[in-house]
């Protein structure tokens, strides 16, 4: 049994993440500023943070500004656990493929390509989430079964 923080706001993705991590112990936070404490103040408890790239900024019913997102706030994540050294094992859980930015579009492979070579060791990859198709959860599963055990 590992222990999961998982930053995600869609309901049907944090369900599909719940079957898959059914005999473990899951923690669900629903925005970047919630993560961001929980791993402040927990992270050598997690065996592995499951990261949605565009999240609110704030729980839902914390503010009047309704749907605060972040494009790119598992990226802010990223930076602030390698800032912190806050090095739990994560994985870029995401249903976009490709991300628009003012100088033209990234894809997921180039964005997995980024995060792999700023934020190794700790980022263990990307896994490409698609409601009509299971294939992430082998991808999932392949990448956990890649991460060391200390």
């Amino acid at each position: 049994m590992i222990k999961v923080l998982i930053l995600e706001d869609e309901k049907i993705k944090i369900e599909r993440l719940k079957e898959f991590f059914l005999s473990d112990e899951i923690i669900v936070k629903e925005s970047y500023h919630a993560c961001v404490i929980e791993l402040k103040t927990n992270y050598k408890v997690y065996d592995l943070l499951i990261l949605d790239m565009t999240i609110p900024l704030w729980e839902s019913g914390r503010n009047d500004l309704g749907g605060n997102y972040e494009q790119f706030g598992g990226e802010k994540i990223l930076r602030e656990m390698k800032r912190r050294k806050l090095l739990v094992p994560t994985i870029l859980f995401t249903m976009f493929d490709v991300f628009p930015t003012k100088n033209g579009n990234i894809t997921f492979e180039e964005i997995n390509k980024k995060y792999k070579e700023s934020f190794s060791p700790f980022y263990q990859g990307a896994v490409f989430y698609n409601s009509i198709d299971d294939s992430w959860m082998e991808n999932m599963k392949s990448l956990i079964d890649q991460i060391p055990s200390e």
